[in-house]
C-alpha cells in the first residue's frame, strides 16, 4: 500500500512501529532529533508517539521521520 506521503520502505517502517506492542523504540527525525518513543496512533499523514524523555505525547508528520529502530 503506497500513499502520497510514503513509499514502500517507509510504509514497512510504519507497520513495524505500529506493531511494536507498547515497547519503546528510537525515532529519528529529518531535523536530526532523536526521540525515545512509544507508539500511540497512526493516520495517513501523522504519527503520534509518547516521548519518554519529555514525558509528553507528540505528533509528527510522516514525512519528517527519517528512520526508526524497532
Amino acid at each position: 500500500m503506497s500513499t502520497k506521503t510514503t513509499n514502500t520502505n517507509t510504509t514497512e517502517m510504519f507497520n513495524r512501529i505500529a506493531s511494536s506492542k507498547g515497547r519503546f523504540f528510537g525515532l529519528y527525525l529529518n531535523s536530526g532529533e532523536a526521540v525515545n518513543a512509544q507508539f500511540r496512533n497512526l493516520t495517513n499523514s501523522y504519527l503520534t508517539v509518547f516521548d519518554r524523555n519529555s514525558k509528553t505525547v507528540r505528533k509528527f508528520k510522516k514525512t519528517s521521520v527519517a528512520r526508526a529502530t524497532v
